[in-house]
């Protein structure tokens, strides 16, 4: 489904490209005119597309600026093949405390004690389905804690905001306000916010 405005600026196209149609003589200068909106209609779904960003080298720092989660893409750029590793802050060399490979994500939030990681799900494509598509993730010792799909946290999947190639469902994960020890909060298409515990992976009542 396009947006409002989008659909509208085509229904705009399909009464201009008429319109000069109809004056051109002939069948022949109708259907170049037709060709060359088909084109242009073609091209602007590609241009108009989202653009996701390329994975980049990412540190994610914990409240006490002790302790730091790193984050590497590979070669190739996938996310499934991604390195990443908690360090602790020490003098000299920083020790790596535990590693979590296998996946990227801009949006990552390190607990106090370096030992909990929430991050956010991928950007979900247009064609992602909401009760398979990882939202929040919970991690305890860089193992798999807890996942929220996106089906668990939007009631109403009509909201969903929709682009021509992926689709949007709530804010960037961050530490809750007023600033609380183990809350991180998230908010969603639907103006609910909500809050997990960082150490549980639990959603606070």
């Amino acid at each position: 489904m396009k947006p409002a405005n989008q659909r509208g600026q085509y229904a705009h196209y399909i009464r201009l490209i008429s319109l000069t149609a109809s004056r051109c003589r002939g069948r022949y200068g109708a259907m170049r005119v037709w060709s060359s909106f088909f084109l242009v209609f073609l091209f602007s779904n590609v241009l108009l597309a989202d653009s996701e960003r390329m994975p980049e080298p990412l540190l994610f720092v914990s409240p006490t600026n002790q302790y730091y989660f790193k984050l590497e893409p590979a070669d190739n750029f996938r996310k499934s093949d991604a390195r990443g590793a908690l360090y602790k802050v020490q003098v000299g060399k920083d020790e790596v405390l535990y590693r979590s490979d296998g996946w990227y994500s801009f949006n990552v939030v390190v607990s106090s004690d370096g030992r909990f990681i929430a991050r956010r799900g991928p950007w979900p494509r247009y064609d992602s389905v909401p009760e398979e598509t990882p939202a929040v993730i919970f991690y305890d010792g860089g193992e798999i804690s807890r996942i929220y799909y996106v089906a668990d946290l939007i009631q109403d999947q009509s909201k969903l905001q929709k682009s021509v190639s992926h689709y949007s469902w709530g804010s960037s994960l961050r530490w809750s306000e007023p600033w609380s020890k183990d809350i991180v909060e998230i908010k969603t298409i639907e103006d609910q916010t909500i809050r997990f515990n960082i150490v549980t992976g639990e959603i606070e009542k």
